[in-house]
């Protein structure tokens, strides 16, 4: 559960939020369907406890986030910004550091996993020798996409996640997102998420 109260945000002189509220139950999934510059980027950032805010709070599963639980209630999370960059050599390097920091000792990387998502997202096993230098953007949509599902995490927060797809790949990822049993949070501009009613609107 993921409850906003009387949110109130103000960047460089804008108000980008005023009295926000925003109740997400457990597994619900939630489209951010508004123009550019409204704050729905931000406002993931702000869930994650990226953005202080400068009046209300953030309730994540009956926790107030704040300083003292902000490492904790992260590990719900699972995030996904527009800006997606990989800093090892080859994409199977990259997954392998992700599996190595402290909190995702606990989880156990499965090759098999990991081959059944690359077939699923429709991407051949050769694309883990790759360097991500070469990787398209919406190769690296998708790898991430993969990524954040073998990590499991309960909550998923996706920016712009279908941008870079052609038009069937952008339905194949939508179906695969909409079926899953997680609590996701969806910034994209795309018109095809409208035409599954999983997704609940959300615009302030």
């Amino acid at each position: 559960m993921i409850k906003l109260e009387k949110i109130d945000l103000t960047l460089r002189q804008q108000s980008i939020f005023t009295n926000l509220n925003l109740h997400i139950i457990k597994n619900k999934k939630i489209l951010l369907k508004m123009p550019s510059g409204t704050g729905k980027s931000t406002l993931l950032k702000v869930i994650m406890g990226y953005i202080p805010i400068d009046s209300g709070n953030i309730i994540i599963d009956k926790e107030v986030l704040g300083e003292h639980n902000i490492d904790a209630l992260r590990q719900k999370f699972a995030y996904i910004s527009q800006n997606i960059s990989f800093t090892e050599e080859s994409v199977e390097k990259y997954i392998e550091l992700i599996f190595s920091f402290k909190k995702n000792k606990n989880i156990k990387l499965s090759n098999s996993n990991l081959y059944d998502l690359l077939e699923k997202f429709e991407l051949d096993k050769n694309i883990l020798k790759k360097s991500p230098l070469l990787l398209s953007g919406g190769e690296k949509q998708r790898i991430a996409l993969i990524l954040v599902l073998l990590l499991d995490r309960d909550i998923l927060l996706l920016d712009e996640v279908t941008s870079g797809l052609d038009h069937d790949l952008k339905i194949k990822v939508i179906k695969i997102i909409k079926n899953l049993n997680k609590t996701v949070i969806i910034s994209s501009h795309d018109n095809q998420w409208l035409d599954h009613d999983e997704f609940e609107i959300v615009r302030w």
